[in-house]
């Protein structure tokens, strides 16, 4: 399944970014986004989704100047209706954008959400509260709005330091294929777990016509030809690829969309994030252009599907388990990944982290999976600073361990271990007692550093520390602090990230799992990490200047 690109062409586009020194981070955060559409809505007329306040048809606002997500509202014989309610607590800018519009907020009568995101969900509680609105959510989300948490449940892998979630009072818990009566017109709710478990799209029937509210499950009616990874596809499906705390199912996804596949082509399609580019997409989809849409987030899903029932969905995500026989991911001990081969009834472990309490937290994660207490041989150093070695004087002084460290740390090593502590470097260790290894020196976040690249099972391993690192907000401001130091910081990285593009790795482990993400990698995603591991060097380099 996993697809090797040329060498000629690897080295050609990391030696591109190597060489760039002004190539900036493309933001992460949630994509801002708006509708547009003709007043009013005929036969004739040509409904645009771009940025604005504007009404879509008769009775059908979009509330487009809000940021990051959609909001529409819905005039019927009950009252105004909302389709979801941004992300500011008080409700400000929907106020603000439908008093433009000519609308009363305090008319508010029902408020539908899409899903728990708070993007989406944020200023429910308030005008549920203070316009005396009824809040209608799908019942697997039900239960995360009432309690305002997890945090993870409403932003998922978004770097959002100022906005915290808080508890919303959804009095009707939907569980899909109920209809509500507005009076003149008529809201069927339908279920579409998958991006989050109560995801909920809803088809509005008024006058002859079918307008469905797709909420992330569509998030954007147009997506890049040639998407750089999931977030940029038009459809809410790269929940799936994330960790499950955060909620996301591939095979939920993959359910959902083959129902919405079964439907006929609502006459408007009204997204949850319509394209921020402000290029006008059109929501009246014919049938082949729905079909389309949602084929290609269904041949995704299978893909995905197929993956994780062949490999297991093997997150590093604080729970242990078994990624390839005798190969554990024991969870995390001191916000350190703790990583073990069992050779001969021994173990071999990556890095030492956390100091006492080590042993114990290994016998617990191999009884977690079923496993008797093995007693630790040998410990792999990525690395020589407190992080990596602080479990080493129990090790030590409990089972002897042999301890592999980079050649030009081991002196200094010498002197904080145990007399007699057995260091060897990388190039002496005995392969054929333990286990095939190559290290590959690397430099450039404080003390001299390694990766290994390991066989095993017929699958290409690589053990890492710090270098490299998985791009996330966080994950970026930590690069930035230890490169801060020098100018030789920002070269020895670039030299180590450089040094690591020849490596084809089918499980990478690092010593912090951002975001508990998968062990396995597919595609181009080893690539793609090299690749944004440079653009941040380079940001960071510019930002020097």
């Amino acid at each position: 399944m996993k697809r090797s690109m040329p060498r000629a062409r690897e080295l050609g586009r990391m030696a591109l970014i190597a060489a760039s020194a002004l190539v900036i981070l493309g933001a992460t955060g949630l994509v801002g986004l708006s509708v547009v559409g003709r007043l009013p809505w005929r036969a004739h007329d040509e409904p645009r989704l771009v940025r604005a306040n504007v009404r879509l048809a008769p009775d059908l606002d979009m509330l487009g100047e809000l940021s990051p997500s959609a909001v529409y509202v819905i005039k019927t014989g009950a009252g105004l209706v909302l389709i979801d309610s941004g992300l500011a607590a008080d409700a400000a800018g929907v106020r603000e954008a439908m008093s433009r519009l000519g609308r009363d907020w305090g008319q508010i009568r029902g408020i539908f959400l899409t899903h728990a995101h708070g993007d989406h969900t944020g200023g429910a509680a308030w005008l549920s509260r203070n316009a005396g609105a009824t809040v209608y959510a799908g019942a697997g989300d039900a239960d995360v709005l009432r309690a305002g948490g997890p945090r993870e449940a409403f932003f998922s892998t978004y770097h959002m330091p100022g906005e915290s979630p808080h508890p919303t009072p959804v009095a009707v818990a939907l569980k899909g294929g109920e209809t509500i009566d507005l009076g003149d017109a008529r809201m069927t709710a339908i279920a579409a777990p998958g991006h989050t478990p109560g995801s909920m799209c809803y088809l509005l029937e008024r006058d002859g016509k079918r307008i469905l509210f797709a909420g992330d499950v569509i998030m954007m009616l147009k997506g890049d030809d040639h998407p750089r990874d999931e977030l940029g596809k038009p459809l809410g499906t790269y929940s799936a690829y994330l960790s499950p705390r955060y909620r996301g199912d591939a095979r939920a996804s993959l359910a959902t969309l083959r129902r919405l596949r079964a439907l006929p082509v609502p006459d408007l399609v009204l997204p949850g994030h319509p394209r921020a580019d402000n290029q006008p997409q059109d929501p009246r989809l014919t049938q082949g252009g729905w079909e389309k849409l949602l084929d290609a987030g269904i041949r995704d899903m299978e893909t995905l599907v197929a993956r994780y029932d062949q490999e297991g969905a093997d997150f590093l995500d604080g729970v242990p388990k078994e990624l390839l026989p005798d190969l554990y991911y024991l969870g995390d001990f001191h916000d350190r990944a703790v990583y073990a081969f069992r050779v001969r009834d021994r173990l071999i472990l990556i890095d030492a982290p956390g100091g006492p309490g080590l042993i114990p937290f290994l016998a617990n994660g191999l009884s977690a999976l079923g496993i008797s207490p093995t007693a630790p041989a040998a410990v792999l150093l990525t690395a020589t600073g407190a992080a990596e070695t602080a479990g080493l004087p129990e090790l030590i002084k409990t089972h002897h361990v042999m301890v592999v460290a980079p050649g030009d740390a081991i002196e200094d090593l010498r002197q904080s271990l145990p007399p007699g502590t057995d260091l060897t470097r990388p190039e002496e260790f005995p392969t054929e007692r333990f286990l095939p290894l190559k290290a590959i020196s690397l430099r450039g976040r404080g003390s001299p550093a390694l990766a290994y690249s390991i066989t095993w099972a017929g699958k290409s391993v690589l053990c890492s520390g710090l270098i490299p690192v998985k791009i996330s907000p966080e994950s970026t401001e930590w690069l930035a602090r230890d490169l801060s130091g020098s100018r030789d910081h920002f070269r020895d990285y670039l030299a180590s990230i450089q040094s690591l593009n020849g490596q084809h790795p089918d499980l990478w482990l690092p010593a912090t799992a951002i975001h508990g993400q998968n062990a396995n990698l597919h595609d181009h995603e080893w690539l793609r990490t090299l690749e944004d591991n440079l653009t941040v060097l380079m940001r960071l380099i510019s930002a020097r200047r």
